[in-house]
Formats: C-alpha cells, sequence, structure tokens
C-alpha cells in the first residue's frame, strides 16, 4: 500500500490513520499467502495433485483464504491497490457516518470492527497480490500448468486380445537334437505369458529376442504383432503381421487378416484395411462375419486417405 500512497486524498487518508498498523501486522501475517491465480485454480481442482493437496489444505485451515476463495469468480481482481485503499477508506468513513447519523448502538459497534478487520484483510490480500503481479518480483513462484488431455483419434477397428494358441509346428516341434523335450515352447514361455498377463513391452522384448532363433515361427511373429498393435505402434505390428502371413500357416490365417487390417487403420492406411477386409468377407471362411460387419463401419475405398 505504502507504494500507492501518493495518489491518497487527505480524507482518505484520515479514515486510513487508525488502521495502519493492523493494515502492516495482516499484511506480514498473510505475506506467503498463494496469490489468487493459485486459488481460483485450487477451487477448480485443476492444480498438480501435490500442488492442489497442499493449496486446499491451506483453504480449510485459514479462515480468511476460505472466505476469499469462496468468493472468487472468474476473473481477476480489477481494481488497483490505490483503488482497493480508497475503497477501505470509504467502508470505514461509512461505517463512521452511519454511527453518527442513525444513532446505532453501542452494542453494534463491535460488529462494524469485525466488519472493517474482514475489509481490512481483504484489501491486505490483494495489495499483496497486486504487489507480486505488478511490482518487482524477486523471488517468482512456479507457473501453474493445467495440462490438457491430447485428442485421441476414433478407429472403427477394436483391438481384441486374441487368446494364445500354438501351431502343430510348434507342437512338434524337435530341432536338431535328439532330446525329447520341446525346446521352443520353453522358449516361447517367457514372452506368452507375459502377453496373457497384459505386459505387452515385455512380451515384444522377449518374443524379438527368439526371432533369429527361431526364423518363421509363427507364435512368435503373430504375438509380437499384436503386442505392437497395444504398444500403439502400428508400423512394427505391420512389420510382424506380414511376416506371420508369409508363413502360411492357416491355423493364423483369419487373425492375421483382422488384425492385418487393424494394424493398417491404425498407420492412416484406411483403404488397405478396407481392402483386406473384402477379399476376407467374400471368401467366407473363418472371420468373414466380422469382416463383413467391419466393411459397414469402414468408409468406402473411394473415400478412405491413404
Amino acid at each position: 500500500m505504502s507504494a500507492h500512497q501518493d495518489d491518497w486524498d487527505p480524507e482518505e487518508r484520515d479514515a486510513l490513520a487508525g488502521v495502519e498498523d493492523q493494515i502492516e501486522t495482516m499484511r506480514r501475517r498473510h505475506a506467503g499467502a498463494p496469490p489468487f491465480d493459485v486459488l481460483r485454480a485450487a477451487q477448480q481442482d485443476a492444480l498438480p495433485p501435490e500442488l492442489q493437496s497442499s493449496v486446499s489444505s491451506y483453504i480449510a485451515s485459514t479462515p480468511l483464504a476460505r472466505t476469499l476463495a469462496e468468493g472468487i469468480g472468474a476473473e481477476e481482481p480489477s481494481l488497483t491497490s490505490g483503488e482497493q485503499a480508497r475503497l477501505l477508506a470509504r467502508v470505514i468513513k461509512e461505517a463512521g457516518r452511519a454511527q453518527e447519523t442513525r444513532g446505532i448502538r453501542a452494542w453494534f459497534r463491535p460488529a462494524m470492527v469485525g466488519v472493517s478487520l474482514v475489509a481490512i484483510a481483504s484489501i491486505v490480500w490483494l495489495v499483496g497480490y497486486r504487489t507480486r503481479i505488478d511490482g518487482p518480483i524477486a523471488n517468482p513462484g512456479p507457473a501453474v500448468a493445467v495440462a490438457t488431455p491430447p485428442e485421441v483419434p476414433a478407429f472403427l477397428l477394436p483391438i481384441d486380445k486374441p487368446d494364445v494358441k500354438l501351431s502343430m509346428a510348434a507342437l512338434t516341434w524337435r530341432g536338431s537334437t535328439t532330446s525329447d523335450s520341446n525346446q521352443l515352447l520353453a522358449d516361447l514361455k517367457p514372452g506368452l505369458d507375459a502377453y496373457r498377463q497384459g505386459d505387452y513391452a515385455a512380451a515384444n522384448r522377449d518374443l524379438s529376442a527368439l526371432a533369429s532363433k527361431y526364423p518363421g515361427t509363427i507364435e512368435i511373429l503373430f504375438y509380437q504383432g499384436i503386442s505392437r498393435l497395444f504398444l500403439n505402434d502400428p508400423a512394427g505390428a505391420i512389420e510382424s503381421l506380414s511376416a506371420a502371413e508369409a508363413v502360411g500357416d492357416r491355423t493364423f490365417a483369419a487373425d492375421i487378416a483382422w488384425y492385418r487390417a487393424v494394424a493398417d487403420e491404425r498407420a492412416g492406411h484406411g483403404a488397405d484395411a478396407r481392402t483386406r477386409l473384402e477379399a476376407v468377407c467374400a471368401a467366407k471362411s473363418e472371420g468373414a462375419e466380422r469382416a463383413c460387419q467391419a466393411l459397414k463401419q469402414l468408409p468406402s475405398s473411394s473415400s478412405a486417405p491413404r
């Protein structure tokens, strides 16, 4: 307030003369109070969790902060500190006039003092807020950034997680040794277990590590492709599913066709996805009904972007 005292007229100075000590005391008491923008954000639950908790606790434990926070609107305070001081002076002056001209009972005076103190506290808070905004800032507080979730594109073909199944080639694999154990199934187990548990990053890592040891193994390529779909890597999924399709295992053919179409749509190849589903639908083979239903949702080939 002292930075703007030169703007006050003598009448306003006289009105404030009796409460200067109270103003200064309350200014010091609330020197570290959060600014109005933080209070506003806290009232709207828009702060980061750790800051939201501390500011909400401060508001709940501080009557003045709670009173001011409940009155915060959509706009910042528009009064300058000089205008705020004049407002306080008028509050005090009008209270005195009311006592003189209306014969207010003596028992009402403590109530008027209470109202004046609330007004003083409000002005002190507002002046402190304006000082932080308009005056020199020695230690500015962290800016409050309200994160907005990114826009998620809407895809028409769902990713329904397929259950784990094994091809006859995997079940009968013996390798180049004379051992009766199936090392392929033993090596597949960690990656397929991670896939079953929904840990797609681990599944993709473990299955990728087996690709060079067991080239052309349909289980490695197919479940690697599905894991990459769930990891939002449609390009990687297309690579894996294309390799799985080249193996030519009929046990996985319908699933490969469907999930390849899903990967095409997520990669922005809508026309390719539709062409693949049209072939499955026309063949009347396994997966044809699902493909035909999906075609009703996808845009026509002429309007699908490439």
